[in-house]
């Protein structure tokens, strides 16, 4: 007989993680409306940085790809830390060009955003704050501001902020470049909702095991998302969690799967047949796989597979969906190891880092 799974309903970050279908609906709206200015000052710009830290940095490395593809640009995604003690590595140490910076923030407090965006805007560099509140001081200190509506929340650890804020970025990007069928896709995400509530559920199923270690793979633009899991994994429950690009995987870190170990494949594109192999390998030396995200034609023979986009490939339009089951995954296993996590060890929702 299989064991119920726990409620999850008195957890504040979770009754916030499932609203992320709303928040994200709300932010394409907003992403919509915030492409003209976005084009404007990206225009004629040979290199885009987007920049955050901790969720917000793997939102950047999740939108930067994607934003590749669609503008032609060389577009970096960068820790803060790095545009404060290393600039040059960032901009380069020639004549001073015009490359807009995205500064991502979802309280638009966290000090190094505020003083990333300043000192970016007063060196000439058009600077786009992403933020959930447009009162903050980082909305002060950029030159244009995107919000997402209804994505601001009281838990400590990102949920639906982060879900939303990358549908608005990938959604402004979509339209900045001109990127109709991106748009397009990414109009249709808020519709295919429910298919992320499913796969929702196997990650609740998921975390009902006290798994010694969780690997998490992810590439090209699932690779910020892999990030994103593994954070969640770590902050919430404190389970010992790795991330690694799929096929990197094989060079060393395989050795952890035996049984006890779990390892969640989130593949689809190009690569998903030599993706779904290695996943295969991880199974066949003992851990127990998930794969999210997946064609099921090409993967049939893969164990543990959800589709979360019915028969549909893994597509950049569909990265904001992939977010909550991870969450998913994570708050129910924060339970199963006796953790709270809605009061996360040595966390506070906005990190202020003094002068010195």
């Amino acid at each position: 007989m299989t064991a119920p799974l726990p409620s999850l309903d008195h957890l504040l970050t979770w009754r916030e993680a499932s609203a992320s279908g709303t928040a994200i609906a709300s932010a394409l709206v907003a992403g919509r409306g915030a492409a003209a200015g976005l084009e404007r000052s990206s225009a004629g710009a040979e290199r885009i940085v987007l920049t955050g830290a901790g969720s917000s940095y793997y939102l950047a490395q999740a939108v930067a790809p994607v934003a590749r593809d669609s503008t032609g640009a060389v577009v970096l995604a960068v820790p803060l830390s790095e545009l404060i003690l290393r600039p040059s590595g960032v901009l380069g140490d020639g004549p001073a060009e015009r490359q807009p910076i995205v500064v991502v923030s979802r309280s638009g407090s966290t000090s190094e955003a505020v003083d990333v965006a300043t000192r970016m805007r007063a060196a000439g560099h058009p600077t786009i704050a992403l933020t959930c509140r447009a009162d903050s001081p980082l909305a002060a200190a950029a030159d244009q501001v995107l919000v997402s509506p209804d994505g601001d929340e009281r838990a400590i650890v990102m949920t639906r902020s982060f879900a939303s804020m990358l549908a608005l970025l990938l959604r402004a990007i979509a339209g900045a470049a001109g990127d109709q069928r991106l748009a397009d896709d990414l109009d249709r995400a808020a519709d295919r909702w429910p298919e992320a509530v499913v796969a929702a559920e196997v990650g609740r199923r998921l975390g009902t095991t006290d798994w010694r270690r969780v690997v998490i793979l992810g590439g090209g633009p699932a690779y910020g998302l892999a990030e994103e899991w593994g954070l969640k994994l770590t902050e919430t429950s404190q389970v010992p969690t790795s991330v690694y690009e799929p096929l990197e995987f094989r060079h060393g870190p395989i050795s952890v799967c035996e049984p006890g170990v779990l390892v969640v494949g989130l593949i689809g594109g190009p690569g998903v047949e030599h993706e779904a192999r290695v996943v295969r390998e991880a199974a066949a030396l003992g851990a127990t796989t998930w794969s999210i995200g997946c064609e099921p034609a090409d993967v049939q023979d893969l164990p543990g597979t959800t589709s979360l986009i019915g028969s549909g490939r893994l597509a950049s339009a569909r990265l904001p969906l992939l977010v909550y089951p991870g969450q998913a995954l994570a708050l129910t296993l924060a339970l199963t190891r006796g953790c709270d996590p809605d009061a996360p060890r040595h966390l506070g929702q906005v990190v202020i880092v003094s002068p010195t």
